[in-house]
C-alpha cells in the first residue's frame, strides 16, 4: 500500500530498528534513565551491540543524545505509542512485516501465520492512516467513475476510513464496515466525520447502496471467503449500483512479488490475477465487469455492476 513519510527504510536500517525493538533496548533507552552501557545491561546485550546499534538510530534520527543520555527523536514517537493512529505512522508497521518475513520459513512449514496482536492491529491501522493523499484521492475517483450518480456507499475492511472519509468529503452517504475490534480503534477519527461506523458483517447492514467499494483487501483472504464477499455485497446494491476493488492483481500489478510475500507471512489469501476476480463477480450475477490500472497506485479496479430493475 503506498504510505507517505518514514516507510523508506533500506533492509539494514530495518534491521537494526526491528532488533533494537525486539531485544528491549529501545524501551530501554526511553524508559530508564542512563546512557548505552545501562540500556544495555537492562535489554540483555552487549554493551558493543548497544553502542553500534544506538549511533545508527542517532544517525537515521530517531533518536538524539542529550546530556545525560539517549532520548527518542520525533520520528521514533510513533514506535513508542499506538494510542492515537495519526502519530503512529508507517514504521512500526513495516517492522511488524520485517518481523514476519523473518518467521516465514516457519510459517511455510505449519500453513500458518503467527497471530498478530492488538497492538500490531493498531501499527497496521497507523500505517493504513499515513497513505498518501493522492493514493486515496485516485482511488476514490476510480470508485466514483463506476458510479457517478452515487448517493450512499458503503466501504468495508477501510482500516481508519481513509477512502470512506473522501468519499463523504465528495458528498456521499457513507457507511464503514468492518470487524468490532477495528471500528472500536478507528471510532475517535471517524466521530468528527460524517462516515457511520459499524462493526459486525454484510448480512447486518440491512440497507441498501448506489457503491460498494474495498480497497487493498482482498489479498488478505482465502478466495472462497472473497467469493462469498462479493456475493454479500452484491446483495446489497440498489439497481444499477457498483461493486469495485481496488487491488492489486497478480497478473497487472508491479506490486505483485511484495503482495505475494506479504500474503504469505502475514495472512490466508494470495494476490488474485484478473480472471479469478471477474469470477467471482460474475458468479455474484454482477454485469459489464471490467478492470482499470489506478494511476499512481499499485492498485487495478475491478468493476461489476447490478442491472437496473
Amino acid at each position: 500500500m503506498p504510505t507517505a513519510g518514514d516507510a523508506d527504510l533500506d533492509m539494514p536500517a530495518l534491521a537494526l530498528l526491528w532488533a533494537a525493538r525486539e531485544t528491549g533496548l529501545l524501551a530501554a533507552l526511553v524508559d530508564e534513565p542512563g546512557g548505552v552501557r545501562e540500556a544495555a545491561d537492562s535489554a540483555g546485550i552487549t554493551e558493543r551491540s548497544a553502542r553500534i546499534v544506538v549511533d545508527a538510530l542517532v544517525d537515521l534520527d530517531f533518536l538524539r543524545r542529550v546530556d545525560d543520555g539517549i532520548e527518542p527523536a520525533n520520528r521514533a514517537l510513533g514506535l513508542l505509542a499506538t494510542r492515537d493512529l495519526r502519530s503512529v505512522g508507517a514504521v512500526p508497521a513495516t517492522l511488524d512485516r520485517f518481523d514476519a518475513y523473518a518467521e516465514l520459513p516457519r510459517t511455510m512449514e505449519s500453513g500458518v501465520p503467527p497471530v498478530d496482536p492488538d497492538e500490531r492491529v493498531r501499527h497496521r491501522l497507523g500505517a493504513a492512516e499515513a497513505v498518501d493523499d493522492a493514493s486515496v484521492e485516485t482511488t476514490v475517483d476510480a470508485a466514483l467513475a463506476a458510479n457517478p450518480d452515487a448517493e450512499r456507499a458503503l466501504v468495508i475492511a477501510d482500516g481508519p476510513g481513509r477512502h470512506a472519509r473522501a468519499l463523504a468529503e465528495r458528498g456521499l452517504d457513507v457507511t464503514l464496515l468492518d470487524g468490532p475490534t477495528v471500528i472500536e480503534a478507528v471510532e475517535p477519527l471517524l466521530d468528527p466525520t460524517p462516515v457511520e461506523p459499524r462493526a459486525g458483517s454484510l448480512a447486518d447492514v440491512g440497507m441498501t447502496f448506489d457503491l460498494v467499494l474495498t480497497v487493498d483487501s482482498a489479498w488478505r483472504q482465502p478466495a472462497e471467503e472473497n467469493r462469498f464477499t462479493v456475493l454479500a455485497a452484491a446483495n446489497v446494491l440498489a439497481p444499477g449500483g457498483a461493486i469495485v476493488l481496488a487491488e492489486p492483481l497478480r497478473d497487472r500489478s508491479a506490486a505483485a512479488v511484495e503482495v505475494a510475500a506479504a500474503a504469505l507471512a502475514t495472512g490466508s489469501g494470495e494476490p488474485y490475477p484478473e480472471s479469478t476476480v471477474r469470477e467471482w463477480f460474475a458468479d455474484a450475477g454482477l454485469a459489464r465487469i471490467e478492470a482499470s490500472d489506478v494511476p499512481e497506485t499499485p492498485y487495478q479496479a475491478v468493476v461489476g455492476r447490478r442491472r437496473g430493475d
